[in-house]
């Protein structure tokens, strides 16, 4: 508990004070209650405006209009009225932050004031402590002015702003009014403060084993993934590949991509050397082996991403804007008076128009609609995106791989309008692409037509044609999503690349080139219907034929969900028929149902299947247990039936996801025949701090660096935990966006305390970030020490230690909770000027123990005048644990 907090059950005025900054009215305290000694004065002026902010640098986390925007240290200098120190922001650090001048500067005819630092150049970067004495406060106090670099007066340059600083939770917030700031769209992340990482390497491995038995005969399968990549400055090199065994089988390698990336800020793109695969967007998507720069939509703002219509209006006054979608707010702001424009709606998947209304100062409103229906092809009024390929197609299926070089271009021109197209290049074959899509209040079309010529070796040249159209529709009145609708018709002489690819290797080879078969059409219908209440419906429907196969691939499946009071249930039922014609009916009952209310209870989910004359029954128990979810289970049992013949089976699973990697198992026989499974994944990081187990990592993650918090957990990635050097790893980071990685110290050791439990990171894709937190090692001390005679130390008053760094202060009887002490030193006390209101604590703390480690040490003493002679204290035992 905090003095400040003792002393509010003592107070003889009420509390006006705002404890942030301490900037509202005095507080008195009658000190009587205080007492202990009728002969002595307590001192607690300092406690009557609150915690007060003393000036020095502090690291914050730093809100704009409710937005976090970073975690990072902020100078707080001394204020004129000898109040809280106040945060000083330079006019560099305004404008990153978003404020616009310009506007500010038009709005109300002020230029820019500056106000000086209260404290010389070298305070920047020191502790908090460090600097609550510069001596610079009488230059403050005499209203000395600096440069545009020193601290801005955002209050009086900035009308109706407000700065508010949480001393107990670190946090500083600023209110700017939003005609006041540039216009930046939702979640937008400065370029300038991506982050390239450091260099590091890496090596993620996925091993498991399968074996089976049964009818005499045993086998076992192994198999091992390797996914490795080293980072050197902005270059980062990956490579996949695995290695598989089978009983009586030799040893099988596969080469799955080996490739270099690198990020293009300027285009927005990634530059990719080796093998990767092409966009499906324009032309179907093929893999290769050569050169690629392509856009990347993450190096946007999520608000950015995918396709939302710019809804534009004009406001009277000082306007609120209203946007609901399906009857829901998605978004709210205001406006000034004249024409405004918003551009960072969210994308949404299912669409729905939306309904924009405009309230004005005096109350009037109106509202008008704006069609909002996209498909894959559609991207936002004034986006480009783009790609460039040139390399070698790859296909394991291919004697000779052919080059090629592709390139594709979509713009988005108006809410309408999407434009788009390419053209693909390569030995014996031409294709150019060209199309639009279009956003209307019947849904989104888009329709696009692709010519292709293929030169067949000692054959004739095939010429054709593809066009496929595209649907999308959310119907708001019946609340029906028709996801996907698509068709495509071919003529006999079209192929895509793939195609063109196969028919030429076979006849250069002398095989059938009428094996590869010709799409003729395709369709798929995807709708959804939600019956407002009593659960939701679905189709979906898809067939396929060939120019030169006879056969035609039909799949139609429907089902029904809908939930009761313990549980949700599922119909489905579906029905295939494949190239050569046969038929089959497939239905399915499916229930899920918890057994309990708590976190981690288990889930019970049946399904009852046919299909082909055959039934089957399956029930599973499955759940999670642990304080982070770390261990899963699944139990299972089936019994099927048909053909004359029935079977019975059951098995268990488990996983262990562990700090350091992740472990699977798995068992289960019935009808002649069982089973056994092992499996590991995790990945071995190396990085400037040594090397690191962990779970398997992404293409981008971050390294925690913690000195001496071994124990330590981390929060958003559950499991994971420091190792004893201080290190640990978060396996996946999202690039280009800003990432919040908190850390819980509980199961760390007493002695170590965290300047910051928060931090952020915004890496580029493919990085390693090191994400430092600050800490301080020492040992923790509960330590009573009155003075000689048994008399109390006078309630409040300050404890250094020898550097002058603030400790502490004298609690009730004498006590004072100190951490970060070295095995022995001195602690000073002080209460007033003269030198009989100060005295020395000596300590000497006994030797650290492995259980002493996750407590705090009990001592005894005494404190004595400051150039007096001291006993020791007395170690009396170890406290509550941490």
């Amino acid at each position: 508990m905090s003095v400040f907090a003792v002393l509010g059950g003592v107070q003889s005025a009420s509390v006006n004070a705002a404890e942030s900054g301490g900037t509202g009215a005095a507080v008195q305290f009658d000190t009587t209650f205080l007492r202990t000694d009728p002969n002595q004065t307590v001192d607690v002026a300092r406690f009557t405006s609150g915690n007060i902010v003393q000036p020095g640098v502090y690291s914050v986390d730093l809100w704009v209009n409710d937005v976090r925007v970073a975690r990072q240290d902020v100078r707080f200098v001394a204020s004129r009225d000898g109040q809280s120190a106040r945060a000083c922001f330079g006019r560099q650090m305004l404008e990153t932050l978003g404020v616009d001048f310009a506007k500010v500067g038009a709005a109300t005819g002020a230029k820019l004031t500056e106000h000086a630092s209260a404290e010389t150049a070298e305070v920047a970067g020191k502790k908090p402590h460090a600097a609550a004495g510069a001596s610079a406060d009488a230059s403050k106090q005499s209203g000395e002015t600096v440069n545009a670099d020193e601290c801005v007066d955002l209050l009086g340059t900035v009308p109706d702003a407000t700065v508010d600083f949480d001393f107990s939770e670190q946090k500083l917030t600023l209110s700017v009014p939003q005609k006041y700031m540039r216009n930046a769209a939702r979640g937008y992340v400065p370029p300038d403060m991506w982050q390239t990482g450091v260099n590091a390497g890496f090596v993620s491995y996925n091993a498991n084993t399968y074996r089976t038995a049964g009818s005499g005969t045993q086998s076992t399968q192994s198999y091992l993934g390797l996914n490795a990549g080293v980072n050197i400055g902005a270059w980062h090199f990956r490579h996949q590949s695995s290695v598989s065994q089978e009983t009586g089988q030799s040893t099988h390698f596969d080469n799955i991509a080996t490739y270099v990336q690198h990020d293009v800020a300027a285009l927005k793109s990634q530059v990719t050397l080796g093998d990767s695969y092409t966009a499906g967007d324009v032309f179907d998507s093929v893999q290769f082996r050569g050169a690629q720069i392509a856009t990347d939509d993450r190096m946007l703002p999520e608000s950015l991403r995918g396709y939302a219509p710019v809804v534009r209006g004009t406001a009277e006054t000082n306007a609120r804007v209203t946007i609901r979608q399906n009857s829901q707010v998605i978004y709210e702001t205001s406006v000034s008076p004249g024409p405004f424009e918003i551009n960072d709606l969210y994308a949404s998947g299912y669409g729905g128009n939306l309904d924009v209304t405009v309230t004005e100062a005096d109350g009037r409103t109106k509202t008008f609609t704006v069609p909002f229906a996209s498909v894959a092809q559609s991207l936002r009024p004034g986006t480009t995106r783009f790609s460039v390929t040139a390399g070698q197609l790859r296909s394991d299926a291919l004697e000779t791989k052919p080059n090629f070089a592709q390139f594709t271009l979509q713009r988005g021109l108006t809410n309408l309008i999407t434009a788009y197209g390419g053209g693909v290049a390569a030995n014996g074959y031409v294709a150019a692409n060209v199309g639009a899509a279009l956003n209307t209040k019947l849904g989104a079309f888009s329709a696009d037509v692709t010519g292709a010529q293929t030169q067949i070796p000692n054959q004739s040249t095939m010429r054709g044609t593809s066009l496929r159209i595209g649907y999308s529709k959310f119907i708001d009145p019946t609340d029906t999503n028709i996801a996907v609708a698509a068709y495509r018709y071919s003529t006999a002489g079209f192929m895509n690349l793939s195609d063109a690819a196969s028919v030429r290797d076979l006849a250069m080879h002398g095989g059938d080139t009428d094996s590869v078969y010709r799409e003729r059409n395709r369709y798929q219908l995807t709708i959804n219907q939600n019956l407002k209440g009593h659960g939701s419906v679905f189709l979906s429907a898809s067939a396929q034929q060939y120019w030169n196969y006879s056969g035609s691939g039909v799949f139609y499946q429907a089902g029904y969900t809908n939930g009761f009071k313990y549980g949700t249930y599922n119909i489905t039922a579906g029905r295939t028929r494949n190239a050569n014609g046969s038929m089959s009916n497939q239905y399915m009952l499916s229930t899920t149902l918890p057994l309990s209310h708590g976190q981690h209870a288990p889930l019970v989910s049946t399904n009852l299947s046919s299909s082909g004359g055959s039934t089957s029954l399956q029930a599973n128990v499955s759940g999670s247990l642990g304080d982070a979810n770390q261990y899963s289970y699944n139990a299972y049992g089936m019994y099927g039936s048909g053909n004359s013949s029935s079977s019975a089976n059951t098995g268990v699973s488990g996983a262990w996801r562990a700090p350091y990697a992740q472990m699977t198992a798995s068992a289960s026989a019935g009808s002649g025949s069982s089973q056994m499974s092992a499996g590991i994944s995790g990945s071995v990081v190396a990085h400037p701090g040594g090397v690191t187990f962990s779970q398997t990592v992404g293409d981008t993650f971050g390294i925690v660096e913690a000195p001496g918090a071994a124990g330590a957990s981390v929060t958003s990635s559950p499991g994971v935990k420091l190792n004893g050097h201080g290190y640990a790893v978060i396996p996946y980071l999202t690039p280009y966006g800003m990432n919040t990685v908190d850390i819980d110290p509980k199961g760390t050791s007493a002695d170590v305390e965290f300047e910051s439990t928060s931090e952020q990171a915004v890496p580029r894709l493919g990085s390693v970030v090191m994400i430092k937190y600050k800490t301080v090692s020492g040992r923790a001390a509960l330590i009573r020490a009155p003075r000689l005679g048994d008399k109390a130390l006078p309630f409040g008053a300050d404890v250094v230690d020898g550097n002058g760094k603030t400790v502490g202060v004298v609690a009730q009887d004498s006590r004072i909770f100190a951490r970060g002490l070295a095995d022995k030193g001195s602690l000073f006390v002080e209460w007033g000027s003269v030198p009989s209101e100060k005295c020395r604590i000596d300590y000497v703390l006994p030797k650290s123990t492995v259980q002493a480690a996750a407590a705090y040490t009990s001592v005894e003493g005494h404190c004595i005048a400051a150039d007096g002679i001291s006993a020791d204290l007395v170690s009396t035992g170890a406290g509550a644990a941490k």
